[in-house]
């Protein structure tokens, strides 16, 4: 039997079907594998800190010489009052396909797997929905201020 390398085109195609789920605490996001570059584990003495940006970025990271803004995910989803980091921490990096989060980095408790659409609940994938233990990962959930630096004292 010859095997017949699959094009790029349909790996797209296979891959917009699939999606990443991943645990924040008693939350499961849901990311499109489409846009998951890579799931990375970090040191938090990797991490540099951005004091004076919304608390939703924890900092940036050197990571494969490119840098990589980190994002809580536990705070993005209003889990936790205060927010401490780990030794080690587990981060979705997400690639161009992502749009305006290409190359973010988002911190997760853990990846528990992946799924197909049909697999998950119809419901996530309405625009109105609200916040329940299934959350789909969208670019609207990222405030439009993160980039700017906020004011001090």
């Amino acid at each position: 039997m010859i095997a017949t390398p699959t094009s790029p085109i349909a790996k797209q195609t296979l891959l917009s079907d699939r999606f990443i789920l991943t645990q924040v605490e008693r939350f499961t996001l849901v990311f499109p594998a489409v846009w998951v570059a890579e799931i990375v584990q970090l040191d938090r003495s990797q991490i540099l800190d951005l004091p004076f940006y919304d608390p939703l970025l924890i900092g940036i990271v050197n990571q494969n010489a490119q840098i990589t803004p980190l994002l809580a995910a536990a705070r993005l989803l209003e889990t936790v009052e205060t927010f401490s980091l780990k030794e080690r921490l587990m981060a979705i990096r997400l690639n161009e396909a992502a749009g305006q989060l290409a190359n973010i980095g988002v911190v997760i408790d853990r990846a528990i797997g992946n799924i197909t659409r049909q697999e998950l609940p119809p419901e996530l994938f309405e625009p109105t929905k609200t916040a329940t233990e299934i959350v789909l990962m969208r670019s609207e959930l990222i405030p439009a201020n993160l980039w700017q630096p906020q004011r001090w004292g």
